[in-house]
C-alpha cells in the first residue's frame, strides 16, 4: 500500500510540473502583446514588418501564413521580381525575416515538411503559355 502511494504522490507531482510547465509556454507566447490596428505581435521588428508590408497589403493576408526563415525570404524576392516591392537594404530585409520567422514561422502544425520545389513532378494543368514563358525564361529571354 505504501508503494501504491508513493506511487501516486510521484504521478501527481508529475502531472502538476507539466501542466506548470505547459501553461507557462503559453503565457510566454500571450505575453507579447498586439498592434491593435495591424494585428501584428508587437515583438522586436515588429515595426520594421508595419512600415514595409503593410503599405502594400492586410496584415490580415501575411498574419495566416507560415514559413521558415528561407520561406519568407523567397516570398519577399518574389514580391520584389513580380510585385514591385522596393529595394530593401540587408539589414532591413533581416530584420523583417527574423520577424516573419519567428512569429509566422512554421510552428508544429506541419505533419512533415513542404516537399522542395525541385522534387514535385512538373504540373500537368500548366497552361501553354506558362510553358512557352518558363521556355523563355530559361533562354533568357524574359526576367
Amino acid at each position: 500500500m505504501m508503494i501504491f502511494k508513493n506511487a501516486f504522490s510521484l504521478s501527481l507531482v508529475a502531472g502538476f510540473a507539466s501542466l506548470i510547465a505547459l501553461s507557462s509556454a503559453a503565457a510566454a507566447d500571450e505575453e507579447i502583446p498586439l498592434d491593435p490596428l495591424t494585428g501584428l505581435k508587437m515583438a522586436p521588428g515588429w515595426e520594421m514588418v508595419r512600415n514595409n508590408c503593410i503599405t502594400c497589403h492586410s496584415a490580415k493576408q501575411f498574419l495566416q501564413q507560415r514559413g521558415t526563415r528561407a520561406t519568407w525570404d523567397h516570398v519577399i524576392t518574389w514580391m520584389q521580381e513580380r510585385s514591385g516591392l522596393w529595394p530593401l537594404d540587408a539589414e532591413t530585409r533581416g530584420t523583417i525575416l527574423d520577424y516573419l520567422a519567428t512569429q509566422h514561422g512554421p510552428g508544429d502544425s506541419f505533419r512533415r515538411p513542404p516537399i522542395p520545389a525541385d522534387l514535385m513532378p512538373p504540373n500537368p494543368y500548366a497552361t501553354a503559355a506558362r510553358k512557352e514563358y518558363e521556355e523563355k525564361k530559361k533562354a533568357g529571354q524574359v526576367k
